[in-house]
């Protein structure tokens, strides 16, 4: 997607701030060692079932409009994630969302995302509440190694 030195730094600090004024996020770290070019939320545990070990959200904006959401949950040995992207690619048209449990270019769909990110991170946050409540919608848990978009 780019240098690091054309990141939206300024935009993601403010989007933060937005994470970080939820209930449902614990902490929000920006540029962290590792994720130099993100800025990583991590959600609370209580909000997910014992199963959930973490779930964290991570933002990288660049100045030219681009952008990549991804939310990753870590459950016991295994991971289900999707991502919201808006970068020129080979696989699909400039606005895409990668599918769960895994994102594989292969798998990506089309979508239309707003302009402003403050709406693209609203329709993250949608959707991640829709998730949030799916898992506890059943006694039963689906594993992402048995999950099926």
């Amino acid at each position: 997607m780019g240098r690091t030195d054309d990141l939206n730094e300024e935009r993601m600090r403010i989007l933060g701030g937005r994470l970080a004024d939820l209930s449902v996020i614990e902490t929000v770290q920006y540029f962290p060692s590792g994720k130099e070019d993100h800025v990583v939320a991590t959600l609370r545990s209580n909000y997910y079932p014992n199963v959930v070990d973490t779930a964290t959200l991570e933002i990288r904006l660049r100045l030219n409009g681009e952008f990549n959401f991804q939310y990753l949950e870590e459950w016991t040995g295994e991971s289900w994630s999707c991502r919201w992207d808006r970068h020129p690619n080979t696989h699909n048209t400039r606005d895409h969302y990668h599918v769960p449990p895994q994102p594989r270019e292969e798998s990506a769909v089309d979508a239309v995302y707003p302009d402003d990110p403050n709406d693209v991170l609203r329709v993250v946050l949608q959707t991640i509440e829709k998730r949030i409540n799916d898992i506890w919608a059943t006694t039963d848990p689906v594993f992402p190694s048995e999950w099926h978009w």
